[in-house]
């Protein structure tokens, strides 16, 4: 149950004590979006919102409130695609989705109030990832976990967006497969596939586990080591 201004890493390293964890080097911390916005004080109240007449159209497109479609406005870049009930934007630090990911669950605030992304995750992915480092005496990485919907897929799932001292993508560009053939285009997201697998422990609904220790994952240090390398460029992508 954080609080703005509460100090995450403290509140970690209290955790991991409390439980007798052991940490070693190359732990990866996955941790929920939505306690560092709680911490970063990334609340913001609708009722101080003026809606747009862009809004208002909006609004009365796909039945959301005009306060509301005002504030994913704010956060984004574009809007990409809008349908009944659904809002898809780009928001300001380039993820494609659903309501520039602004947050309505589990928040203690009063209705009106909403839970904004934090405003540099790779930023905070670092000041996590050295704090914990620095106090533990290990090489520790931390990636910073929301989630997502995907297109031609059902259901919401784990992804990064922010990032430090770990691969979020491993090239496996030019590499041999299992018959020599050379690889040309595959990449994994790594940073992903980390994310998707803590959200199966952290849960969605009621079960109060922001924070994911992986351990024995084998990470390299590359130039893909921050989030926003995850992130495919408008002109690349096929789907806008």
């Amino acid at each position: 149950m954080i609080e703005p201004g509460d100090d995450l890493a403290s509140l970690i390293i209290k955790a991991i004590n409390d439980e007798s964890i052991l940490i070693d080097d190359g732990d990866v911390f996955a941790i929920a979006q939505k306690i560092v916005s709680k911490s970063e004080n990334r609340y913001l109240d609708l009722s101080s919102v003026n809606p747009s007449k862009e809004a208002i159209d909006l609004s009365k497109k796909i039945f959301k409130e005009p306060n509301f479609i005002q504030a994913i406005l704010n956060e984004s870049k574009k809007v990409v695609k809008f349908r009944m009930g659904v809002l898809i934007v780009e928001h300001k630090l380039g993820f494609i989705h659903a309501n520039a990911g602004i947050d309505r669950s589990n928040i203690d605030q009063q209705k009106d109030t909403v839970l904004l992304l934090p405003k540099s995750p790779d930023k905070s992915a670092k000041y996590l990832s050295e704090s914990l480092s620095r106090y533990f005496n290990k090489e520790i990485s931390v990636i910073i976990t929301d989630t997502m919907g995907r297109p031609f897929r059902n259901g919401i799932v784990g992804f990064t967006i922010g990032s430090h001292n770990i691969e979020c993508i491993l090239d496996e560009r030019g590499n041999n497969d299992l018959y020599g053939n050379e690889l040309k285009v595959t990449q994994i997201a790594i940073a992903d596939e980390l994310a998707a697998a803590s959200s199966l422990l952290m849960g969605q609904a009621a079960q109060k586990k922001p924070v994911v220790i992986i351990k024995n994952y084998k990470y390299k240090k590359n130039k893909f080591s921050d989030a926003q390398s995850l992130i495919r460029s408008e002109d690349e992508d096929l789907f806008r």
